[in-house]
């Protein structure tokens, strides 16, 4: 045990043993506290950590569960996953007895929706009605197929059970349900079609697959369930039915323990199983419920209403909820005169508040800050109302969750790359787009336009001539003939790039190299600018997905696949930041968080709950395999929506806000309170105080706001661009307009405006004594860090090149030979792991291997990737040679091990680790590369002494030598450790460590290196010359 204090509650749910264990955790009742400290017990009574299986709903749960067990006790052996990160491994750990093919990787969804659209015709669908509603029937057709999915049903089983209906005497409407069931059923066999024939799964196939892999081999998941003596869930309420059935399957002895809050699943409509805690005690009739009542985040008033929310909710694991602190302050709820008035209600309380005094849970009483506020909303798109105007009132913002990556400015930014790529000779529009962002005035605009349009009356073709005309302006009577010139040369620049690159290529150029898009967004660190990279981050691995399907895509192809692709609402997930910014989010977004002060928006009628949808496909109670809910579809909406609700509440550590307005938008009719806040009789309830905001400027403020913010985002956008590109007299120009802008917000007229008193320079206010002084706001949490060999191997080589790859995460290009080195090291991991199995290897087993593994990706032709296929080959045959030669035994493949340096964890794989015939340790890594290290370099190499490290503490003893095995040459370059020569590499990599955390990130730029390097394009401190 830790030491922590545990509630009799807790601690019965810690200690429990002799029986499954369902843990009832309501909000902030110390849940995660609760599973950190069973797993410790479990350890204390003797099950090692590697018998531990804990599996979450989200990577960033399994990423809290990891950093907080390692503070705790070495989980280098134990399994934190997600459930799908879990299932692939277990796949992939299998590929012989699965069979299945993931050579090209995982489908996302938005994947899936384009394949449906592009292949609408070829599905001959009957008795769904397309009209103009394609992309909505897809959606639906595809989130169909996935609802089937979750509950294991495969298209034989409904189109059996269909087929079966429909020949009996039925409804009319259920008739008319089935037929179009038959169309889903149609693309749900030509899905799992095009799945094989590119060799990808989806998401949902991970869980599916490893389930039918345990019942087909009992062998496999017998080693399975005898190496995972206890597993734990983790928000079981947001799992579905596969999920549990996968769970069923390894804690077949009942050594299990989940952990929900069945009052908070909100995610059915991602297929979570409603009935999973009846379910699970179904299927475990020995089940020990324990509830966990006690809240440790919110006040009793707040606790008291959402509880009052939830009564009377059918089928409900009984709980009643209690708060460990005072009452607390009474819940506003705000009914505001419109949508405006809402809005200003909620920024002018933000004023007021920020910079009091407030009562923590840590004891102190420190001031309210930005980042101790949040506002949540149903859906994005409500909260972009309140994002705007915090903005405008220079207060900072962090609009976060789900939205659509291809309305991005940047997005469309490289769109227009693309098409003018494309199609260079009609890209007129793309190439106005490129003017206007690189700060031409539309006066030289309007001239070059002009002068193209000239040469274009008198010419038969499409030939738009802009680019012809651009390339030519010195002859125009424009000025920026600088710029305009840059322009044409950067899409000269893109022409080349489209003759000799792959599609994934040529985007990475475009966003890193030959535009300035990538560079802008990490030179400043903003919530805006975060976002902003993960777009374009998404963009390229869209690009890259793109290529695994279509291997020989043109851009043209490629172009329209984005224009499918566009048609959908691709979601981008953000997470909440760490910046002292007010998050704007939705309520699902918000799970798992908590704020001192929590605004909860728009909560009227249509609006939470929304307006219901039926599903146009869902699973028939007939053929659903899980316990059945007795309530219509529509019942159950509206319940998962006062759940909603009553998550949002609950995110309140002191103070609640739930605002509405009587009027939104144009509508004439007043609009009603939620029908949830009459539930609770909100205008009576002794709990809450019910306020009136008439607001003050209305419509009128909110549009200026609108108005201001378009003018002050647009000429910020120039000015950064023009200081990039140090065009700096049209910088200053920005500079002086926006100065113009802030007066105007601060005296509301452009009057007594002076130009000249913004270049009254004081060198004084040029504040950098903060970030001298080392007071800077730190990029790095100790807390978060991990590194590896492989990490502190680029800091030593550069550490700005380190911090690229490592902390920014600035994506770099694609490298076929990391395909080759990767199918090669999967075949020794798996003919290792054969060889411990008492399996010969042979060549044949190892070339089958590498068939299932190799990854077509990246390369450019097929000479290129047969000339790559038979390099593998050969450094296969090498390897099998030196098997059938080598003396010593394999004790483990892939060994995962952590070690702590300067009070870091460094995580690691060793390729293989052997025993000698004396019983002493060997490391052998596999390289695929070329010779880089002699036997006097590799003694100070990293990596050799920090595996070192990792077998001494994995075994107790230090290897007697580490090695490199260089495949592609058939040589072994040796390390015999020594103690002494470990501990002084040790003492090197520790002071490489405060460099880090003290974020020492100069480069050390030498030209071999740097014309190398993957971030040439964005480092301004390169060796450019020999």
């Amino acid at each position: 045990m830790t030491g922590i204090t545990l509630n009799p509650e807790q601690q019965q749910a810690v200690t429990h043993s002799g029986s499954p264990l369902l843990v009832i955790a309501g909000p902030g009742s110390g849940k995660t506290r609760v599973i950190i400290e069973r797993v410790m017990h479990l350890i204390k009574l003797g099950i090692k950590s590697s018998e531990i299986l804990c599996l979450t709903f989200s990577e960033k749960a399994a990423e809290e569960m990891r950093q907080r067990l390692e503070k705790l006790t070495d989980i280098t052996e134990m399994e934190i996953s997600t459930f799908h990160s879990f299932a692939k491994e277990v796949l992939e750990d299998n590929v012989l007895d699965s069979g299945i093919g993931m050579s090209s990787g995982v489908i996302k969804r938005s994947s899936q929706l384009v394949w449906g659209l592009k292949h609408i015709d070829d599905f001959k669908l009957e008795y769904l009605e397309i009209g103009n509603n394609s992309v909505e029937i897809i959606e639906s057709i595809i989130d169909g197929i996935s609802t089937f999915k979750d509950e294991l049903i495969s298209p034989e089983e409904l189109q059996k059970y269909i087929r079966t209906k429909l020949e009996k005497n039925i409804s009319d409407e259920e008739r008319s349900f089935l037929l179009k069931l038959s169309d889903l059923c149609k693309v749900y066999f030509k899905y799992q079609e095009f799945q094989r024939s590119k060799a990808v799964i989806d998401f949902d196939d991970m869980v599916i697959q490893t389930i039918g892999l345990f019942k087909k081999k009992p062998n496999v998941l017998s080693k399975y369930q005898k190496k995972f003596k206890h597993v734990l869930v983790d928000e079981f309420q947001d799992n579905n039915f596969a999920q549990l059935e996968l769970v069923k399957l390894i804690a077949k002895e009942g050594n299990v323990t989940v952990v929900g809050d069945d009052d908070q699943s909100i995610y059915r409509f991602q297929g979570a199983y409603l009935t999973n805690f009846k379910d699970f005690q179904s299927h475990f009739p020995k089940t020990t419920i324990i509830v966990l009542n006690r809240n440790y985040r919110s006040p009793q008033n707040i606790v008291s209403l959402a509880s009052q929310l939830l009564e009377g909710l059918p089928e409900r694991q009984q709980k009643k909820l209690r708060s460990e602190y005072e009452e607390g302050d009474k819940i506003t709820v705000a009914q505001c005169a419109n949508e405006s008035a809402e809005v200003e209600f909620v920024v002018k309380t933000i004023k007021e508040l920020v910079g009091k005094k407030i009562k923590r849970r840590d004891g102190t009483d420190n001031p309210l800050t930005y980042r101790d506020f949040v506002i949540l909303s149903r859906r994005k798109s409500e909260g972009k109302k309140f994002a705007k105007s915090l903005k405008a009132h220079g207060i900072p913002t962090n609009f976060i969750g789900e939205s659509n990556i291809f309305s991005s400015p940047v997005i469309r930014d490289m769109m227009a790359f693309l098409r003018i790529a494309n199609k260079p000779t009609t890209a007129g529009i793309e190439i106005f787009r490129l003017m206007k962002n690189h700060g031409i005035s539309e006066m030289n605009i309007a001239r070059i336009n002009y002068a193209a349009m000239k040469k274009a009356r008198n010419d038969p073709t499409d030939i738009d001539f802009v680019f012809e005309t651009l390339k030519n302006c010195d002859s125009l009577d424009i000025t920026q003939k600088d710029e305009a010139n840059e322009i044409a040369q950067q899409i000269q620049k893109i022409i080349d790039l489209e003759s000799k690159s792959t599609i994934s290529e040529m985007v990475y150029q475009i966003m890193i190299s030959v535009s300035d898009l990538y560079k802008r967004l990490i030179q400043s660190d903003t919530p805006e600018n975060r976002r902003n990279q993960l777009v374009l981050k998404e963009f390229y691995n869209i690009s890259i997905e793109y290529e695994s399907l279509n291997p020989q895509g043109e851009l043209d192809d490629f172009i329209k696949y984005l224009s499918l692709m566009g048609q959908f609402d691709i979601e981008l997930k953000e997470g909440v930041g760490v910046d002292d910014s007010i998050p704007v989010t939705t309520i699902h977004q918000s799970k798992g968080q908590e704020f001192p002060v929590v605004f909860i928006v728009d909560v009227a009628t249509n609006k939470l709950p929304l307006r219901y949808q039926a599903k146009k496909f869902y699973v028939p109670n007939e053929l659903s395999k899980g316990v059945i809910r007795t309530e219509d579809e529509k019942e159950l909406y509206v319940q998962e929506e006062r759940r909603l609700l009553y998550v949002a509440m609950t995110r309140a550590q002191n103070l609640l806000y739930i605002t509405y307005a009587r009027r939104y938008g144009q509508n004439v009719r007043e609009t009603k309170p939620s029908k949830f806040l009459e539930d609770v009789k909100f205008d009576k309830n002794p709990l809450i105080n019910v306020i009136e905001y008439q607001g003050q400027n209305g419509e009128a403020l909110l549009e200026e706001e609108k108005k201001i913010e378009r003018i002050k985002q647009d000429l910020q956008t120039k000015a950064v661009r023009s200081l990039n590109q140090m065009h700096l007299k049209s910088a200053i120009q920005r500079i002086v307009e926006l100065a113009k802008v802030k007066h105007f917000e601060e005296n509301g007229t452009i009057q007594n405006f002076k130009p000249e008193d913004i270049l009254k320079i004081d060198n004084n206010d040029a504040n950098l004594d903060a970030e001298l002084q080392g007071k800077k706001v730190p990029i790095i949490s100790k807390d978060e860090l991990r590194l590896s060999a492989s990490k502190i191997k680029t800091y030593l080589d550069c550490p700005l090149k380190f911090k690229f790859a490592h902390i920014l995460q600035v994506p770099t290009p694609p490298k076929p030979y990391f395909d080759l080195g990767s199918a090669v090291h999967a075949v020794a991991e798996h003919l290792t792991k054969l060889q411990l199995e008492g399996t010969p290897s042979t060549e044949e087993l190892a070339f089958e291997i590498l068939a299932r593994e190799w990854n077509s990706n990246g390369f450019q032709n097929e000479t290129q990737e047969n000339q790559s296929k038979e390099k593998a080959k050969e450094m296969i045959k090498t390897y099998l040679k030196w098997v059938k030669e080598n003396p010593n035994s394999p004790v483990a493949v892939e060994q995962r091990f952590t070690v702590e340096i300067g009070g870091v964890p460094f995580n690691g794989f060793i390729d293989r680790v052997e025993k000698t015939s004396d019983g002493k340790f060997e490391v052998i890594d596999f390289k695929t590369g070329g010779v880089y290290e002699n036997s006097n370099s590799i003694r100070e190499d990293p990596q050799m002494n920090i595996y070192a490290l990792g077998v001494e503490k994995m075994y107790g003893e230090q290897p007697q030598k580490t090695s490199l095995f260089y495949l592609k040459h058939d040589k072994i370059i040796e390390n015999p450790i020594e103690r002494q020569q470990v501990e002084k590499v040790r003492q090197s990599i520790d002071e490489k460590v405060k460099s880090i955390l003290n974020e020492e990130f100069e480069a050390t730029p030498r030209y071999q290196t740097c014309r190398m390097c993957d971030f040439w394009s964005i480092c301004d401190q390169k060796e450019v010359d020999e």
